[in-house]
């Protein structure tokens, strides 16, 4: 497991293949496993509430009918993720959104549904890793916005980008929010966070 802290927000990892099945559930969480059938979703499912018991006990997840994860009678925010191999939880005081994902080829087989002419000027298209960055940008802002529906080629843009930050506009409901993002690379593995 990896622990560590950015920008006001705590973040923790775990490799699927460090999963432990004795790990401690809220009796609604065991209730929650049990009705959770596939395999690598119930390693999930464990993996995030592990990475929970090392950093916010006593925090029970639970999930708004969105389908997005939030603590139980809590002011903290979490946002989950996972990629092939690692399972990623990232809790805050403020709204958050994050992506983990390994950077795949076939990225670009979808980059028409994502990528716009204007963020082509600042991503390489052709790309696998630009491509890969730039989808877990807009999943992280998506998580963060948690407005159904976002088109994340329309609705969701990347304006500006330096080094490792970026800058997000969300359109929705005729209202435009910004915001920043970052991104690090983690074991070959591209995490995106808002800021």
């Amino acid at each position: 497991m990896i622990f560590f802290n950015r920008s006001s927000a705590q973040f923790g990892l775990v490799s699927k293949s460090d999963i432990s099945e004795d790990t401690f559930l809220f009796p609604s969480e065991q209730l929650g496993l049990e009705k959770v059938k596939h395999p690598s979703r119930r390693f999930e499912f464990i993996g995030i509430r592990q990475l929970r018991n090392k950093m916010i006990p006593e925090h029970e997840i639970i999930y708004l009918p969105t389908g997005k994860p939030t603590l139980k009678e809590s002011i903290l925010q979490i946002s989950i993720s996972h990629s092939e191999q690692t399972i990623c939880l990232g809790v805050s005081k403020s709204k958050i959104g994050l992506d983990i994902e390994a950077p795949k080829d076939r990225i670009l087989r979808i980059t028409s549904k994502f990528c716009s002419k204007e963020e082509a000027t600042l991503f390489d298209d052709e790309c696998i890793h630009d491509m890969t960055l730039l989808w877990t940008l807009k999943e992280a802002a998506y998580k963060k916005t948690d407005k159904p529906g976002l088109d994340f080629k329309e609705d969701i843009q990347i304006i500006a980008r330096s080094q490792n930050e970026h800058l997000c506009r969300v359109s929705s409901n005729n209202k435009i929010t910004e915001f920043n993002l970052a991104h690090e690379e983690i074991h070959g593995q591209i995490l995106t966070y808002t800021t």
